[in-house]
């Protein structure tokens, strides 16, 4: 057995005086010390003031990017992007009561003047100019982390991140406040949004961080500053911009080089690039695999996948799959080195609940549905199909929409997966959209039957005529395939019902 981890034990609890509000004076202070800071302007009866920092009165608690999001006493970002410019709401986002921070340009500087209407409006709230929003909202995010004592821990993987992130943040519960990401706020913009809406009554922050390139997680632990990081895998995704899998399993690495001597990696010892992430620790390193070995801790589903044995003890997965198993290692390992003991953390799981669209098992008018619709790439899609066949029930149907950002690969990976989902004994496979046509004719290829759905319509007419009551449905694709409309046509237009208990 691995000698237990050596936990520094919890961070300290909310400690009186701690902020729970970012006073507006520190955040321009903060905006002009990193020379970010063109203007602050206070609004008077619809009339802006060029103000000093120190004289600006007011705070704000979190930060939202969606002007019809913004209400009293929080921080609007008003970034540009490709089909919007986020200044066009600041005036919007004021109305309701919010700060605003944004960028230069047409809605700002001497323009400014045009955020005000003809007559005078009751504008209570205060305008931070920068010299470019998304690198204010992190500069604001990174000096927000430093002020409160919540122990941060960075979670990234190529698959499961998002389920492992849920279940530690579930298994911390049981010992105090968490606050951990929501929804797909992994990126550049989504990182600083979590960090913001830290609170001084947190013991505990769990912060996803996705990638797509060299430099991301770097930039991402950078602002986060995580004590202790979780790699739940690497494979291939995002070939596009990694390159390969030598650049994802460097990418996800960054995280390891950025954690302080004093805070622990959790890592996957059975995924490709462990030897080069256990290179880059400057940190105590924990890991489970299949073998024991140094800080390694053995693991091995059981049950069916309904359990797990690490190192000797069984634990329940709340969700189907041996990959969510491994999932769960790297959760406990974390919870541990986080100071939680293992009854705290069993005690933790009983509230887990899955976001929504991973792994979530569905009965759908007598259907075993697996909606796995939030995203895939080559080796969840493998992982989610051999869960699906692994389960009981009648014929096993993957409908499928296209994987995306893998680069020149792409059209052998499609194809190689097709093939995949028929060895591991799917019955049928239903690719939607043109885009996903290479899944199907690897599939066939590989002996399955394969049917072409044009759209998402298409594949809910498709499954409800040829579907039968006992059998199991995969439904899972990229974000860019929507996948998840397929099951609101099924609910909507099909009229298949959700079945109770």
């Amino acid at each position: 057995m691995v000698e237990p981890l050596p936990a520094a034990g919890p961070p300290p609890g909310p400690a009186a005086g701690l902020p729970n509000r970012y006073d507006l004076s520190a955040a321009a202070a903060d905006l002009a010390a990193g020379g970010l800071l063109l203007a602050a302007l206070g609004a008077h009866e619809g009339d802006w003031r060029v103000t000093r920092s120190e004289a600006i009165t007011g705070s704000f608690a979190g930060a939202v990017l969606d002007s019809r999001q913004a209400t009293d006493g929080v921080l609007f970002v008003g970034l540009v992007g490709p089909r919007r410019d986020g200044r066009d709401f600041a005036l919007q986002a004021l109305a309701a009561g919010a700060h605003a921070l944004i960028g230069p340009g047409a809605a700002a500087g001497a323009a400014l003047a045009e955020l005000a209407p003809a007559g005078p409006v009751p504008l209570r709230g205060c305008l931070l100019v920068c010299r470019d929003a998304l690198a204010g909202m992190t500069c604001l995010a990174g000096h927000w982390r430093r002020r409160l004592p919540a122990l941060v821990i960075g979670v990234t993987g190529t698959n499961g991140k998002t389920t492992t992130k849920d279940f530690l943040a579930a298994a911390l519960s049981a010992a105090g406040a968490v606050h951990a990401t929501t929804g797909n706020l992994n990126s550049a913009e989504g990182v600083p949004l979590v960090l913001l809406g830290l609170q001084a009554r947190h013991r505990y922050a769990v912060v996803e961080m996705g990638a797509s390139a060299i430099g991301h997680i770097a930039a991402r632990a950078a602002v986060a500053r995580p004590e202790i990081g979780v790699i739940t895998n690497a494979a291939p995704a995002h070939l596009a911009e990694f390159g390969s899998l030598a650049g994802v399993i460097a990418g996800k690495g960054e995280l390891v080089a950025a954690l302080p001597p004093d805070g622990v990696a959790v890592l996957n010892a059975d995924s490709p690039g462990f030897d080069a992430w256990c290179a880059r620790a400057r940190c105590r390193v924990v890991s489970w695999g299949e073998r024991a070995g140094d800080h390694r801790y053995q693991w091995r589903p059981r049950g069916g996948g309904g359990q797990l044995e690490l190192d000797g003890e069984l634990w329940d997965v709340p969700l189907p799959g041996s990959h969510n198993g491994a999932n769960l290692c790297a959760a406990v390992l974390a919870a541990r080195a986080a100071g939680l003991g293992d009854a705290q953390i069993r005690a933790g799981l009983q509230i887990f609940r899955p976001s929504p669209h991973r792994a979530a098992l569905r009965r759908l008018s007598g259907r075993l549905v697996l909606d796995d619709c939030y995203n895939a790439n080559p080796e969840s899609l493998r992982r989610a199909g051999r869960t699906l066949c692994e389960l009981p029930g009648g014929a096993v149907w993957a409908v499928l929409g296209a994987m995306a950002e893998l680069g020149d690969e792409s059209a052998a990976l499609h194809e190689a997966a097709g093939r995949d989902l028929a060895r591991l004994g799917i019955d049928h496979l239903v690719a939607v959209g043109e885009d996903a046509q290479l899944l199907a004719d690897g599939f066939a290829a590989g002996g399955g039957q394969a049917h072409v759905a044009s759209d998402h319509a298409a594949a809910a007419a498709l499954l409800a005529a040829a579907t039968q009551s006992g059998d199991r449905i995969l439904i899972k694709g990229s974000r860019a395939a929507a996948m998840e409309q397929v099951l609101a046509d099924l609910l909507e237009v099909c009229g298949w019902s959700e079945d109770s208990g």
